[in-house]
């Protein structure tokens, strides 16, 4: 038994230096388990603080590239004085996007978004790049703190374009979608039928942009067809001809309950996104088809009908839809469209994108070469009373022109605009 006894003290004794240990490490792994935690506090605070300010600097490089393609200025080129004004107005819309955007409720506290002035990059013909850049700082951390820092700084970084072949000799051709099915005659009635867009060269005509002036059907009805052997112009100082764009009964995206019985009227009322709708910017290649039994014109045609639906008018003249309200602002500053009511809005169903068409090109068949596109703004249906209009007429300001030459760089067409601008606007990788 005094054997055993002594056996048994050895072996406690033995054992008596490895006590404790556990608790030891269940103290490290406390330690560490703080630290990783502390960590993944850091890294999602600067994880959404750096999501905040590039939805920022997106939104800001978005609105400056979309408010350089809504005013015009793609058309013009690169000498022209009021390339001055397109930057001013971008950094004044980039400037705003990114107060609107990041304001006093950003989630990742920090000291407020500090912006360098947007930079506007006009110098390549047709292709108008802002960047915009922006810097949060002062992002409260914990696991940093160890290390002797105590806040964080994150930056963000966009550049988007607007993209308008226009003047560019060799071109990536672009693609709009929702067009509306005018195919509009390639002459300027307001500059005694000069082409707006040359379609050799893809130039813009100097002084197309914002001109108001009326849209009228060349089918006459005569037979149930358009007439023979015409080729779409101008009538007067104040009308240019349209066929009718062949569209088909597909689904559209959306439309509103005014909703017409045929294909034709649809497509004027809804946002339409169907492939037959988007004919590439190809100069010199047939890319569409007009309709020659579809009869548009007069105050009961589908073209009126379809176009008081889409503006939301009860009639023809100015009966409650929105208002272009100072056209004459541009080049100095954005055009203000305004509801029925006086209110000030940013987009609206009156604007619209159309295609001009080669009247050289024009065959009874029905195919046709599209030369480019007009962004317009629908003012209202004529009623006829006006001199130099004729019942059902479609009255427009030119917003923008896109064209296209005959010399295209065979890369995919570009795709945009959305139906409200023929100028694609997106998001790019900085240069």
């Amino acid at each position: 038994m005094h054997t055993l006894h002594i056996q048994r003290r050895s072996l406690f004794r033995r054992n008596d230096p490895e006590s404790g240990q556990t608790i030891l490490l269940v103290a490290l792994a406390i330690v560490s388990l703080l630290g990783m935690a502390a960590l993944a506090i850091d890294v999602v605070t600067l994880y959404v603080a750096r999501s905040e300010i590039q939805r920022a600097a997106d939104a800001a490089a978005l609105a400056g590239a979309k408010a350089v393609a809504d005013s015009g200025f793609t058309t013009l080129p690169t000498s022209d004085p009021n390339y001055t004004g397109a930057k001013t107005l971008a950094n004044t819309m980039a400037t705003q996007a990114i107060a609107a955007t990041v304001g006093t409720n950003l989630v990742s506290g920090g000291a407020p978004v500090q912006s360098g002035f947007p930079v506007v990059d006009s110098s390549r013909q047709g292709d108008v790049l802002v960047t915009v850049s922006l810097v949060r700082s002062g992002l409260p951390t914990f696991f940093s703190k160890i290390f002797g820092r105590s806040a964080a700084t994150v930056t963000a970084t966009a550049t988007a374009e607007a993209y308008n072949p226009s003047n560019n000799a060799s071109f990536t051709p672009i693609a709009p979608v929702s067009l509306k099915p005018w195919l509009v005659a390639n002459n300027d009635p307001t500059h005694s039928g000069a082409p707006f867009i040359d379609k050799g060269t893809g130039i813009v005509e100097n002084g197309a942009i914002g001109n108001p002036f009326d849209l009228t059907a060349d089918c006459t009805g005569i037979g149930g067809l358009c007439a023979p052997g015409h080729t779409p112009g101008i009538l007067n100082a104040n009308q240019v001809e349209y066929v009718p764009l062949q569209v088909t009964a597909n689904s559209k995206n959306v439309c509103p309950s005014c909703l017409g019985a045929t294909a034709y009227e649809n497509s004027i009322e809804c946002a339409d996104v169907n492939t037959y709708v988007v004919p590439s910017c190809r100069g010199g290649v047939t890319n569409a088809f007009w309709d020659n039994s579809v009869i548009p014109g007069g105050l009961t045609g589908l073209s009126a009908s379809g176009a008081e639906c889409l503006i939301h008018a009860t009639g023809t003249g100015s009966t409650g839809q929105d208002i272009l309200s100072d056209p004459l602002a541009w080049p100095l500053g954005p055009r203000k469209i305004t509801t029925q009511f006086g209110q000030s809005v940013t987009t609206s169903n009156s604007i619209v994108t159309i295609p001009i068409i080669d009247p050289a090109s024009f065959d009874p068949a029905g195919p046709v070469t599209v030369v480019g596109y007009m962004q317009a703004f629908i003012n209202q249906v004529e009623n006829g009373t006006n001199p130099n209009t004729s019942p059902g007429d479609i009255n427009i300001t030119v917003l923008n022109i896109s064209g296209c030459s005959v010399s295209p760089n065979g890369a995919a067409a570009v795709v945009g605009g959305a139906g409200t601008s023929p100028v694609p606007v997106r998001l790019i990788t900085p240069p």
